[in-house]
């Protein structure tokens, strides 16, 4: 994750550096509008692929929102399900989570990675109901299975 954040810085200070010597001028807003746009488009790299996925995601208005339903058997792997990295999401700063884990065996735990900070949501058995603030900060919705058998259900909207 920090190596996007610096490729991202690396990539303004080069537009600035342009647009400097083209003899250009850009505000405050539009320079952090390019950061902003950048960091989009790369911290959609940080989110697990479809096929990497033991259960089934779809997304909704955007890679933060969505749902996911998966069944797994003794599986020890981490899978990031939703997120991604912007200073101003269009859709809102705000996330409802709604987590049911049902578990059989081994350990799970969902996990809201929210800049620097990483919270555990759930870690066993159990239901989550929340809203998540995600203004200026990267967010990412991690699941980690340590040989875990079970049932996991997440809402993002």
């Amino acid at each position: 994750m920090i190596f996007i954040i610096i490729i991202g810085v690396i990539a303004t200070g080069i537009i600035l550096i342009t647009t400097i010597f083209k003899g250009e001028t850009l505000s405050k807003d539009e320079i952090l509008n390019t950061y902003d746009d950048f960091m989009e488009v790369f911290s959609e790299k940080g989110i697990s692929k479809d096929k990497e996925l033991e259960g089934k995601r779809k997304f909704g208005i955007d890679e933060y929102e969505g749902n996911y339903k998966a069944s797994y058997e003794n599986a020890t792997k981490e899978e990031v399900l939703f997120g991604g990295t912007t200073l101003n999401r269009e859709n809102g700063n705000k996330i409802k989570l709604k987590l049911k884990v049902e578990k059989q065996s081994g350990d799970v735990a969902v996990i809201a990675n929210l800049g620097t900070t990483e919270k555990i949501l759930i870690s066993d058995t159990g239901e989550f109901e929340k809203d998540i603030d995600i203004e200026g900060k990267s967010y990412y919705l991690n699941l980690k299975l340590d040989h875990f058998t079970g049932k996991v259900e997440i809402i993002a909207e």
